[in-house]
């Protein structure tokens, strides 16, 4: 009798765990504000290198292209279960990821090596700095 091997889907939880664990492994600032990261993330949503770790997350698009995707269950799971500790800062909500090297690691042996993988790739991407639209600076003279 064959087994039919089940692909492994991440959760909307799994996701923000894996990410802040590699986070975390990659040295990068272990602090974001939660709204900044769930637009951020939107560009990624739809890249066939990373859609499958986005199974579990609603994309959300609006007319005004205020679009990102949504992460609040995963955030407040995060929070009851100590991966992040909140900061309210003038009105825009903040996490700090809350966990160790050795906690990172072990977060991620709960993951295949092509999530792992993935993961690594879209935070290095996350992280690099923003291009500035020059079209769009005004400058009066």
């Amino acid at each position: 009798m064959l087994k039919e091997s089940v692909k492994k889907s991440i959760s909307n939880y799994g996701f923000l765990n894996l990410l802040s664990s590699i986070i975390v492994l990659q040295e990068k600032t272990p602090i974001f504000e939660n709204q900044q990261l769930q637009k951020d993330l939107y560009d990624f949503y739809d890249n066939p290198e990373f859609y499958f770790l986005f199974e579990d997350v609603c994309k959300k698009e609006s007319i005004e292209g205020n679009n990102y995707v949504d992460l609040e269950y995963a955030f407040q799971l995060a929070y009851a279960w100590g991966l992040l500790s909140m900061i309210q800062n003038s009105g825009n909500l903040k996490s700090v990821i809350n966990i160790s090297k050795e906690e990172a690691q072990e977060n991620i042996s709960n993951f295949d090596q092509r999530q792992i993988y993935a993961m690594e790739e879209l935070v290095t991407q996350l992280y690099l700095p923003k291009k500035i639209d020059k079209s769009r600076l005004l400058i009066k003279r």
